[in-house]
């Protein structure tokens, strides 16, 4: 097993940023592939998933959260000649007598829920995207990357919010278009680019979450061994939300600017040790909110990966970041994760991760009025109302090729959010007197157990 493989899995269970995790659509690993052309692999595989799923609406143990099976057949295909990993294509930083890399796929699943309940049954289904990785004159002295994630997501809501929401379904973009610029032929390289994100739920009563962002990204890199790298990166990005609730006092999410400058080093060591560290300063500034809070403070992340031998890796990180909240002004995340890898001598793949991260939403949404004549809300609590809790998550699979296009594996997720929160949804004027207040406790411990059979090329 290659060691870059193994580097990508460990990335993938713990960060889930890639295209085949960012629903739990169940897939194998690729097999061999079909050759197209001199440089270009073409793959394809089904799968059928069946699973148990201890919690689906993701409740907390005192609304007595609902269990069910599922079945989710999916499907996918992909064709490149550079791989994807940690979603960025391997184009080597030399010059080649390519003109052209890229790897393009596609994904979908549709899950079922066998529940003998109506509303379980009915949990949207369908999840479909795309992942697209372009890169026009690799290695040149002048080069052009674009890069594209695009997720129709099917996702169960909780089955409390405002009584009727039953899904978090939604659109989600994100794309970046870099311009690099080489003046020393390789070693030294500058990049910018502008990048993008929309996101936008179908559920028009989560319209206030609906966000467009539009931003800077920056990068220079001094590249002084042939496998290390000394680097720096900026981004700027600006965050509006498109819909609903314009008016200061409704808590309403707010429109943002958010800074992000890193620099360290990022390469392989010795033959065995590869390792990443990236420190700097992160802002987020919320200048339509009033009373804030804001964010300014250090931001950074360090991963190390070891490799005992060619078919193993032992991974460990930190990170520490913020990102714009869906509700609130903004969380912090200090994270930890750890992984295991292996691939066994009758190429049984074994895997196992966890991850911790203590977080800290800021800026939560309190009753009382805000403006710019009255400075304070003048209900209870505060512009800074804080929610804390710590992030669970736990992931183990074997996976076992059965010839050529088989495959066969078994899997078991955890993910718990730990500390209970409760909250009071403002409720609609036409609401008659003997309905309660619409509430939601923020807390749940969710486990999946998935055997999946596969086929693939």
């Amino acid at each position: 097993m290659a060691i870059g493989l193994w580097l990508g899995i460990a990335s993938t269970a713990l960060a889930g940023g890639v295209l085949h995790n960012a629903f739990g659509i169940p897939r194998a690993e690729d097999g061999r592939g079909l050759k197209v052309g001199e440089r270009s692999t073409f793959h394809t595989g089904f799968a059928l998933g069946m699973g148990l799923d201890s919690n689906v609406y993701s409740n907390a143990k005192t609304e007595d959260p609902l269990v069910s099976t599922a079945l989710w057949p999916s499907a996918w295909l992909g064709i490149g000649n550079r791989d994807i990993r940690d979603g960025l294509l391997m184009t080597p930083a030399e010059r080649s007598g390519r003109w052209f890399d890229y790897n393009i796929s596609l994904l979908g699943g549709f899950r079922q829920y066998l529940s003998r309940k109506a509303d379980v049954r009915s949990v949207p289904r369908l999840s479909i995207g795309t992942q697209v990785r372009l890169a026009f004159l690799p290695g040149r002295r002048f080069s052009v990357h674009l890069d594209e994630d695009f997720f129709r997501g099917a996702s169960a809501g909780n089955y409390q919010a405002l009584g009727s929401v039953l899904n978090f379904n939604r659109l989600d973009h994100r794309g970046q278009l870099t311009f690099y610029v080489r003046p020393g032929g390789g070693r030294i390289a500058f990049g910018v680019g502008y990048r993008s994100q929309w996101l936008r739920f179908e559920d028009d009563d989560l319209n206030r979450s609906n966000r467009l962002l539009n931003g800077l990204y920056s990068e220079a890199k001094w590249r002084f061994l042939p496998r290390s790298s000394l680097l720096a990166t900026y981004t700027m990005d600006f965050t509006y939300y498109s819909d609903c609730c314009v008016e200061p006092g409704t808590g309403r999410n707010e429109d943002n600017y958010a800074h992000r400058f890193l620099a360290g080093y990022r390469g392989q060591v010795v033959d065995k040790l590869a390792i990443e560290a990236m420190v700097g300063w992160g802002g987020g500034f919320y200048r339509t909110d009033i009373n804030g809070p804001s964010f300014s403070s250090f931001i950074g992340n360090v991963s190390v990966n070891y490799f005992p031998t060619l078919r193993s890796l032992v991974h460990v990180g930190l990170t520490r970041n913020f990102q714009d909240s869906l509700f609130g002004n903004y969380y912090v995340d200090n994270a930890v994760s750890v992984a295991l890898g292996h691939q066994f001598r009758w190429r049984m793949i074994g895997h196992l991760g966890a991850s911790v991260a203590g977080r800290r939403y800021n800026g939560l949404p309190v009753p009382g009025d805000e403006s710019d004549i009255i400075e304070n809300y003048q209900g209870p609590g505060a512009a800074g109302f804080q929610r804390r809790t710590t992030i669970v998550g736990l992931s183990a699979k074997v996976e076992q090729p059965l010839g050529k296009i088989f495959a066969v594996s078994l899997g078991y997720d955890l993910i718990a959010d730990t500390r209970p929160f409760t909250v009071l949804y403002v409720r609609d004027p036409e609401t008659p007197d003997d309905v309660p207040d619409p509430t939601d406790t923020l807390s749940f411990v969710r486990h999946l157990v998935t055997l999946v059979l596969a086929v693939r090329i």
